[in-house]
């Protein structure tokens, strides 16, 4: 018989750690629970339990939550675990310092249980990709540093990844450019080619529905001929990367800066943290269907914020 997979739930609301864990429960997760970030690091460090993904609350009663995922870092057992940082803040600022500090995904309180369930397997599943790509990531890498010019063309969110996470490799802030090149390649795919619009996606994501949705528009006779292309150019001091896709374009300036973070919605933040994280630079071009991320080779290395 499998092994269930295991939550760990970090909250120090008992109340937030007993609904997420009903949450869960429904497709089929176990769940441990923590208050604090000593009672998270003793789950963690107990080499009878396997935890396959922690929900870790930024607020906790004896320091930032953060602190469990940098410890999680350190520890080649528990560094691949998905780690989904929940909060109550809506602040650009706090997003950004996990995303630098390698947290790829971030649920704003309150939220639903579709929607909670949606993160949840889409990080497992992003990092079952991760695993399966770092036995050969480190030829990648070597293959990637001779990279002077080059073109990609390609049509699914799993190409879109793949392509994110490879090349990444060219830049010494790889974690932070993967998330960069992960959203611009994602919103190619999604928003440009198949013209899932902003509304649609938060319908489809609150009802679990985006995946199919994808997958069917993707295999549609109106979509299924569409790709997108990135374009590769690096120099002695900079990498820059030219993305555009098939469709009619959008307003770009609405994703852009911090603005978006104080919308309600559970998607949006994308671009804007993909421009302050992943690139130096990040420009949509003409009627927004084509997008150029500059990042700065010998750019100093930006501490997380506070």
């Amino acid at each position: 018989m499998a092994e269930p997979v295991t939550a760990l739930v970090v909250d120090d609301e008992e109340m937030t750690r007993a609904i997420v864990a009903g949450y869960l429960a429904r497709i089929g997760y176990r769940t441990l629970e923590a208050a604090t970030i000593a009672e998270a690091w003793a789950i963690l460090s107990d080499p009878t339990i396997t935890i396959h993904v922690v929900l870790l609350d930024r607020r906790l009663d004896d320091g930032d939550g953060l602190e469990v995922f940098e410890r999680m870092k350190a520890v080649p057992g528990l560094a691949e675990i998905p780690v989904i940082v929940q909060t109550v803040s809506d602040s650009s600022a706090e997003i950004a310092a996990a995303i630098r500090a390698g947290v790829f995904y971030y649920l704003f309180k309150p939220y639903d249980g579709a929607l909670l369930r949606s993160v949840v397997r889409a990080a497992e599943e992003r990092s079952g990709r991760l695993k399966t790509l770092q036995g050969d990531l480190r030829s990648r890498a070597d293959a990637i540093s001779l990279l002077r010019d080059a073109r990609f063309r390609f049509r699914t969110p799993q190409e879109a990844q793949n392509l994110a996470i490879t090349l990444s490799t060219i830049a010494d802030t790889a974690h932070s450019l993967t998330f960069g090149l992960s959203e611009i390649l994602m919103n190619a795919v999604e928003h440009g080619n198949l013209g899932i619009g902003f509304e649609a996606k938060s319908v489809l994501k609150a009802t679990g529905a985006l995946t199919q949705e994808v997958e069917n528009r993707l295999a549609s006779p109106e979509h299924r001929d569409k790709y997108a292309t990135l374009h590769v150019e690096r120099s002695d001091n900079r990498v820059v990367f030219t993305v555009t896709d098939m469709g009619r374009g959008f307003d770009s300036s609405r994703y852009l800066t911090v603005d978006a973070f104080q919308s309600t919605a559970t998607h949006g933040r994308g671009i804007a943290l993909a421009r302050m994280v992943g690139f130096d630079q990040l420009t949509y071009v003409g009627a927004g269907n084509r997008v150029v991320g500059v990042v700065n080779l010998n750019r100093p290395a930006v501490p997380p914020a506070d």
